[in-house]
């Protein structure tokens, strides 16, 4: 969840720390299926030129990456040269020679050959202006091109099935941290008006999310991560202190209250939206 901040309001709360980079990849792992779906069902195919913005540690361009094929090309863009560092070990690793990335801030990146798609995962909750956003990431769009954006809906995030209040708690802490320290919590489920509203036509949208079917699914840890993440925050806007959070034993708290009631959750409700440039092809 790396981003391209234009505010302080909009900092990008979660650090750059290793623990860090290991929790972008595990969060990656619970996003995958879901992003996936929303790249294919957006018409990626191969020979497509791909830009990833706010690209991180790589994950989403390596999805892109399967789905244009040695033939297309993946861009990778971000402005922290930490995560950049990681994602190009990562693309190195895998031998992917069709997939680079690059430092940069979408205001400063040239525009030079149109890209065919531009895609984003958890890029838009945290600008100040998402609207003029998008319309920066078109400039770099051919006409005709797909751009794709997969968000989070945090207001409807935190569905448990049976109520789980330890569960309830956490998202009693979260939504308020996030919700103070800038990041657009309705951003999932604004991402049609965004679109249109940047000069897009939308072509379709779905919403989804992983279930953690088992007590101790990586959805669990996943969540327990970007709790540890914002605690800071949460104990700097005065929403829980960190007794009360008591971050180490979490994770096998919400574990057993999960297996004793025999539950399930969806920690992470996604939408995704995508549209294409007008103008002819």
């Amino acid at each position: 969840m790396r981003v391209e901040e234009n505010s302080a309001a909009a900092e990008y709360v979660q650090g750059n720390e290793d623990r860090e980079l290991r929790r972008l990849m595990l969060q990656a792992q619970v996003y995958a299926p879901l992003t996936e779906g929303v790249l294919r069902a957006a018409g990626l195919k191969p020979g497509m030129r791909v830009l990833d913005v706010g690209c991180g540690v790589g994950d989403v361009s390596f999805l892109a990456a399967e789905l244009v094929g040695p033939t297309g090309e993946v861009v990778g863009v971000d402005r922290e040269p930490r995560v950049l560092a990681c994602a190009q070990r990562r693309v190195e690793s895998r031998g992917l020679s069709h997939v680079r990335f690059q430092q940069s801030s979408l205001e400063s990146l040239p525009v030079e050959a149109p890209f065919d798609a531009i895609i984003g995962r958890l890029v838009l909750m945290f600008q100040p202006d998402p609207v003029t956003f998008v319309r920066r990431m078109v400039e770099h769009l051919r006409p005709g091109g797909v751009l794709a954006m997969h968000e989070l809906e945090l207001a409807a995030m935190g569905l448990a099935h049976p109520k789980l209040p330890l569960f309830n708690r956490v998202w009693g802490w979260m939504l308020p941290t996030c919700e103070r320290v800038g990041i657009k919590v309705h951003m999932g489920m604004e991402l049609v008006s965004t679109l249109r509203r940047a000069g897009l036509v939308v072509d379709d949208g779905v919403v989804g999310g992983r279930l953690g079917v088992t007590p101790d699914a990586e959805t669990t840890h996943a969540l327990v991560e970007t709790v540890r993440t914002l605690l800071p925050h949460m104990e700097r806007l005065g929403v829980a202190l960190a007794m009360e959070v008591d971050i180490d034993t979490l994770a096998a708290r919400l574990t057993a209250e999960l297996r004793a009631n025999g539950g399930v959750l969806v920690p992470s409700l996604m939408v995704g939206v995508w549209g294409h440039r007008p103008g002819p092809v």
